[in-house]
């Protein structure tokens, strides 16, 4: 029997989803919950993960690593550094092991996503600047924590700003005026950074990429029509064709990042049809965008996780 590592919390529902459809397949979907701590040893005969021996399973998905917050608040809402440093070495512990575990797992099985991607959603200027350096169209995005920056932004956009989380996942997007006062502006940040980004007026669309194949995308539109984040009071999503040249660009990105799985999200200009990658997402949610599409992610991501090697390197 084929056996598939499950990384993740057991409550999420796209793990619950993935076992479901790996069963279906014969497969054996082996959850191992992140949120625990990660018991890993490794010897010259193999791997072993909270007291289970790895060598049966010939692929692993990576849902969630379970890593604490390095913040930390008092009951007054103040940053207590103490437990954050402490939280801050746990979370550094865990990530060391379980990059050691999958890097070593890789050597002879599927993995997905290898831990080069777990930070991605951590590291959104990095993210951008990225995108920006492969020659991608992208909004421009300015991540600082000088205040004079966030009252006279260094560039001219013609439809405004928004401002998002550093890290990806958190909060939500929102319409950004520059501030009046550099005191304004320094009240704000308080102490830490802020990332505004060029606003393009146009149409959400996620593009899901399986095994370097996009499998399908779908427009996300907002119940409102100034709501810049779409993912706030989702109205209505459409299930969409890329045209080809959407379509490479997904399939370029999540190749570009190594991810066998991504979701890939898009700015579809209203005006120029022009379209600008925000983001590739390497544990993206899927079981409510199966429910509103018919677009069935999980079972192609059960059939990229169960495909028999056939000799040389693991892929992603």
């Amino acid at each position: 029997m084929i056996r598939v590592g499950l990384i993740g919390s057991p409550e999420r529902p796209e793990l619950q989803r993935l076992a479901l459809r790996l069963e279906e397949r014969g497969a054996d979907g082996v959850v191992f919950d992140s949120r625990e701590e990660p018991a890993i040893r490794l010897s010259t005969d193999g791997e072993e993960l909270m007291g289970r021996d790895l060598r049966d399973c010939s692929a692993f998905y990576v849902s969630d690593l379970g890593l604490r917050p390095a913040a930390v608040r008092a009951p007054d809402g103040s940053l207590d550094r103490e437990r954050s440093e402490r939280f801050l070495r746990a979370s550094q512990r865990h990530l060391a092991t379980w990059t050691a575990l999958f890097v070593r797992l890789a050597r002879r099985a599927r993995v997905v996503n290898p831990p080069r991607t777990w930070d991605l959603h951590g590291e959104k200027p990095f993210e951008s600047a990225s995108l920006f350096r492969l020659g991608l169209r992208t909004p421009v995005t300015i991540a600082t924590n000088d205040p004079a920056l966030l009252v006279e932004p260094p560039i001219a956009v013609s439809d405004g700003w928004v401002q998002k989380g550093l890290i990806g996942g958190y909060g939500y997007t929102r319409a950004f005026a520059p501030h009046a006062s550099i005191g304004e502006a320094r009240a704000a940040l308080g102490a830490s950074a802020a990332l505004i980004q060029e606003r393009v007026v146009g149409v959400n669309v996620r593009a899901y990429v399986v095994g370097g194949s996009v499998l399908g995308a779908a427009e996300i539109h907002a119940s409102e029509g100034g709501e810049v984040d779409s993912r706030k009071n989702t109205g209505r999503v459409r299930r969409i064709v890329l045209p080809d040249g959407a379509r490479a660009l997904a399939e370029s990105v999540a190749r570009h990042w190594g991810m066998g799985f991504a979701a890939v999200d898009f700015m579809r200009d209203e005006s120029s049809g022009a379209w600008s990658v925000l983001e590739c997402n390497s544990s993206p949610f899927f079981v409510e965008f199966e429910r509103s599409t018919g677009l069935a992610v999980s079972s192609a991501l059960a059939d990229h996780l169960t495909e028999r090697r056939r000799g040389g390197p693991a892929r992603a």
